[in-house]
């Protein structure tokens, strides 16, 4: 269980500009039950930029003051922010902590990935040895890399692996954020089965609540915000939820906002 985080701009801005204080604040307050590290991702400011730009911390965010400088400080048009809640038998060390990066791809994700003692399947052999952690997160994403770079596009690639992910494992939760050269990918993609429990009625029954699952975007004139759940994201103050299985992509260039569902017929074509 995770946190994710994203802004995108016209101009480049820090995180601290792109939410209200109290959303700021709010995020900075689940770090504290999110605390197995924290990771940033965000394009710099050269036009020639190869690769986005990377900063991880095993720290709990809400006690780092290199996070709360890196909130105000890094400025960019578009990047995401990671909060890790490690999965039990995942060590928390740098080399596990989000986001990972290829080539000119960074991705951080929310959720696991069962049964871990099976979770070499998800790449070929080639593919593992460019593993430089031992998470779940981190094959998820080179699965995508491994399909991307056999030519399928990225919509294509996520779907595929998303599909594949449920139809041979026991996931949680697929979401993640996905950032390119020129545009950003937010998948939500989980199982509400699997999602926590939590105490509902007098008679303190547990059922799963997906609500930590959910993903929501905001939209202000020429900036954009998607955020995990637990900011404080109401339709009155311009939130909308993304749908389950969907995949979103904003374009860097024109921040035009598109989304569709992560169909089984594109996980085959």
């Amino acid at each position: 269980m995770c946190r994710l985080l994203a802004w995108a701009s016209a101009q480049p801005v820090a995180v601290s500009e792109a939410l209200e204080t109290e959303e700021l604040e709010a995020f900075k307050l689940l770090s504290l039950e999110h605390a197995d590290g924290w990771g940033i991702a965000w394009w710099p400011d050269e036009s020639q930029a190869y690769a986005p730009n990377t900063m991880r911390s095993t720290a709990c965010a809400g006690r780092d003051p290199e996070f709360d400088s890196a909130m105000r400080r890094l400025r960019s048009d578009l990047g995401f922010v990671h909060l890790r809640w490690a999965t039990p038998g995942l060590p928390v060390v740098s080399s596990n902590t989000h986001p990972f990066s290829y080539g000119q791809w960074a991705f951080a994700h929310n959720g696991a990935i069962h049964p871990q003692s099976r979770l070499d399947e998800l790449l070929r052999p080639s593919w593992r040895s460019r593993m430089r952690g031992t998470t779940d997160s981190e094959r998820y994403f080179l699965a995508i890399m491994s399909r991307m770079e056999e030519g399928a596009s990225v919509p294509d690639a996520v779907a595929a692996v998303v599909h594949d992910v449920f139809s041979r494992f026991e996931p949680t939760s697929l979401n993640a954020m996905l950032l390119g050269p020129d545009a950003l990918f937010i998948i939500s993609a989980y199982d509400p089965e699997r999602a926590p429990l939590h105490s509902r009625g007098r008679n303190g029954t547990t059922q799963p609540d997906a609500f930590r699952y959910d993903l929501h975007h905001r939209h202000r004139e020429d900036s954009f915000v998607i955020a995990s759940a637990g900011l404080g994201q109401h339709a009155d103050a311009g939130w909308q939820q993304l749908a389950n299985m969907s995949l979103l992509r904003l374009d860097r260039r024109t921040l035009h906002l598109s989304q569709e569902p992560l169909a089984v017929a594109s996980a085959t074509t």
